[in-house]
């Protein structure tokens, strides 16, 4: 990693990171010790992650091994998670796993529906931790192998996660509407994947804040 290189990087961040909007909390995928598009050494992931501490308040990491093959990189999270407030969603989906995730030092673990075997799993989860946030994985409906869970509608989903007492959910831009409806009635914070282009738009509409992966294009050389 070229030093040089990532302090541009984040600087081109920083400005846009400084204007006093709602707050933005850049996504990145995490695969191995590949995070975006370079591979870091052990001692450069934690520079990275103190780098990003200076110009956000948090970050959401995607962790895809964990995501896709139940085989979440807990170490290489946890580097990442003692430099900076941190989203961590590892693919949990059975309750005991939340625990796995934050121990890593995580602010929240994020658990998708798409992961989730069933919602009480998630009651489980949340009596192990309240530092829960619930994500929506959308295709064409609520994606979930809880039958409970998918293709239901947004408002009926959100008072059951609601009632368990998950008080963070963040759910794809197609489903913001729905979802600042449902807040409103149920009073959760909310978050929504969206391009930085629609923070205002999406703080208009009653978001509380937006995860984005534009920053994404903006950090370093594409993956070897």
């Amino acid at each position: 990693m070229k030093t040089g290189d990532t302090q541009d990087d984040l600087s081109i961040i920083a400005v846009v990171s400084s204007d006093p909007l709602m707050i933005v909390v850049p996504y990145l995928e995490l695969e191995g010790r590949t995070l975006i598009r370079r591979t870091y050494a052990l001692d450069e992931m934690s520079e990275l992650a103190s780098k990003l501490s200076d110009q956000f308040k948090k970050v959401y990491i995607a962790d895809l091994d964990g995501i896709a093959r139940n085989k979440p990189q807990l170490d290489v999270a946890r580097e990442i998670c003692e430099e900076i407030p941190t989203f961590y969603e590892g693919g949990v989906r059975f309750a005991s796993n939340v625990i796995d995730m934050l121990i890593t030092g995580a602010e929240k673990c994020v658990i998708g529906t798409a992961t989730l075997q069933s919602l009480d799993d998630l009651r489980g989860a949340f009596k192990l931790s309240e530092n829960i946030t619930f994500k929506v994985d959308f295709r064409d409906g609520i994606v979930s192998f809880d039958p409970h869970i998918a293709g239901r509608a947004f408002l009926d989903l959100s008072r059951d996660v609601a009632e368990i007492g998950v008080s963070d959910i963040v759910v794809p831009m197609e489903l913001a509407s729905e979802a600042v409806a449902a807040k409103e009635e149920l009073g959760f914070s909310l978050g929504v994947f969206a391009p930085v282009d629609e923070r205002s738009s999406m703080e208009r509409l009653g978001a509380d804040y937006i995860v984005s992966g534009d920053y994404g294009r903006m950090m370093g050389n594409e993956r070897a």
